[in-house]
């Protein structure tokens, strides 16, 4: 299915799909119910379920937003809607994301439609970032409801300031004394090529890629972590700004997950050591 979808009223949109071998109410139940969102997109999230009602999702330190529920038609169709304000605070943009399911009997298909995005120069590297989110997210999706169904995510996490362009810190995180090694760069959905997120003080956690865009995003199962999931995107540019490095973990124990947060925390401090 096509990413990018133009049309003549100055947006654009991105259209996915994605086959889940999971019951359709299960996949309903992930995308509505706040502790099963928080499973596989933004490690907070809360629901107030129905149409009228919202899901809020949260990523720590400001990061958060509320969604507004216009459409509800359990186990059909979910729209989800965003009010953007202008640089005058005047007439919001809508932006929606809009779910819609099938029943294939032994699977379930999820198509998403996130509509409104802004088709003007200044968007560009925002709508990069949110295509590379959603392939990201519906793979996320497909992952643990295929793979850990009823598990509850342990997220591990650094979002640390940086500078330097995309390209440049990709290839600190990247390099040999970085976070990740022995990649290959690929297309989405990804090759399987192997790759090691070395932590200092834990040792390598390994894995296979999914999907690798330099300079904008990777992510990859982490085989050696119970086939837990390694996510690393570039979240602005600039002087200075935010990147996010996100280890979620499925069925490990809270003293194991505490030990590699610590050894995430050092790795990066390593690596970005005067950005702070």
């Amino acid at each position: 299915m096509t990413d990018e979808v133009p049309n003549t009223s100055g947006t654009r949109d991105i259209e996915l799909a994605v086959e889940i071998a999971a019951p359709i109410d299960a996949v309903w139940r992930a995308i509505t119910d706040g502790e099963a969102v928080a499973n596989w997109f933004a490690p907070i999230a809360s629901a107030q379920p129905g149409e009228g009602g919202h899901l809020t999702v949260s990523w720590g330190a400001g990061a958060e937003w509320t969604s507004w529920i216009t459409a509800w038609d359990p186990c059909r169709h979910l729209r989800l809607v965003d009010q953007l304000p202008d640089e005058a605070g005047e007439n919001p943009a809508v932006m929606a994301l809009d779910y819609r399911l099938t029943d294939l009997g032994d699977s379930t298909r999820l198509d998403l439609v996130n509509s409104g995005l802004s088709a003007a120069p200044d968007w560009d590297d925002t709508f990069r970032m949110m295509q590379n989110g959603w392939r990201f997210f519906l793979w996320n999706l497909k992952h643990f409801l295929e793979r850990h169904p009823g598990a509850r995510r342990t997220m591990i996490s650094q979002r640390p300031w940086v500078t330097g362009s995309r390209e440049e810190v990709w290839d600190r995180i990247f390099g040999k004394k970085g976070l990740v090694d022995t990649i290959t760069d690929g297309p989405y959905p990804g090759t399987g090529d192997h790759f090691r997120c070395v932590l200092d003080g834990v040792g390598a956690l390994e894995g296979t890629m999914v999907l690798c865009d330099r300079p904008w995003s990777f992510a990859g199962v982490v085989s050696s972590l119970n086939d837990g999931v390694l996510h690393v995107e570039m979240e602005g540019t600039g002087e200075r700004w935010k990147m996010g490095v996100w280890l979620s973990a499925y069925g490990v124990g809270e003293e194991q997950c505490e030990k590699i947060g610590v050894a995430l925390a050092k790795t990066v401090s390593r690596v970005f050591p005067e950005d702070g």
